[in-house]
């Protein structure tokens, strides 16, 4: 009898997978085991790190070992805290791990780098970002605003009255350069503001132009030299073209992931007022 029951299969398909479960469990102790802290050695390596980062020197062997206790000790509080439920409905826990979710999604999306091709196409796409401004050297004579609008209209008729008979015009000093070389359209822009630097592209050079308008009156304006704006060659802007397609990669591969967990979830809302209101449900 006792024969037939140690030939039995079942009897073995059971005496193994005790086995597997019992050898399973004492090579993989069970790292949930609230009494236990696993430091790994991966972690060691960090903690050593932050002590080198923070004091600019190798720790020494007790020096590691303190910094191990509190980094597990302060595993130890996280636990604790858990178990009381103080990370339920804790906005400020929430807002930690919605920034670690999107550090690991910033990691992933960037664990495939661009070729240079895709940084070319990506470049090719959005070469309005790439482009330089135009820039101008001239001369500008103030008329200022604080005449008024009848002084002012009628000044401007003498100046246009001066350059018809071949002189320069004259106007108000003012702490504006009378001459600018090569100045960026964008900054033009900054400092004598939008309708000023617009209208530049329209006057024609070495000739005094005008009025041309601004927040501090009207000028008239001698362009000396213009340089267009044209399009910065793919390899001087190579970096900011990284940087740019790695912005828009992340939010990419971000909003796939949102996309993906409106998919997997229902969101259910309950309106105001009594219990007895039938709640919405969000589609993805």
């Amino acid at each position: 009898m006792l024969k037939n029951i140690v030939s039995e299969p079942l009897l073995h398909f059971i005496f193994l997978s005790v086995l597997i479960f019992v050898g399973y469990d004492l090579l993989n102790p069970r790292e949930d085991d609230q009494q236990v802290i696993f430091v790994s050695e991966g972690r060691v390596s960090q903690v050593s790190n932050s002590f080198r980062d923070r004091w600019q020197r190798e720790p020494s062997s007790k020096e590691l070992q303190d910094a191990i206790r509190r980094y597990a000790v302060n595993e130890m509080f996280i636990r604790e805290a858990r178990k009381l439920g103080l990370d339920v409905e804790d906005q400020v826990i929430g807002q930690q791990l919605r920034r670690k979710m999107n550090y690991l999604l910033e990691d992933l999306a960037e664990a495939n780098p661009p070729t240079d091709d895709m940084l070319k196409q990506f470049y090719a796409d959005n070469a309005a970002k790439y482009r330089s401004a135009a820039q101008y050297s001239f001369q500008q004579v103030l008329l200022s605003a604080d005449r008024g609008e009848q002084g002012l209209a009628k000044i401007v008729l003498a100046q246009k009255q001066r350059i018809q008979q071949g002189l320069a015009p004259q106007g108000d000093s003012s702490m504006l350069p009378s001459e600018l070389k090569l100045i960026p359209q964008d900054q033009l822009a900054r400092r004598f503001g939008e309708v000023f630097a617009e209208a530049m592209d329209k006057i024609e050079s070495q000739q005094w132009s005008g009025p041309v308008t601004s927040a501090f009156g009207e000028h008239f304006v001698f362009i000396t030299e213009k340089q267009n704006s044209g399009t910065k060659a793919f390899e001087t802007v190579k970096d900011a073209v990284l940087r740019d397609w790695q912005y828009a990669n992340n939010k990419t591969f971000r909003q796939a992931y949102e996309q993906r967990l409106l998919d997997r979830y229902t969101i259910v809302v309950h309106g105001p007022g009594s219990a007895d209101t039938e709640p919405k449900i969000i589609p993805s």
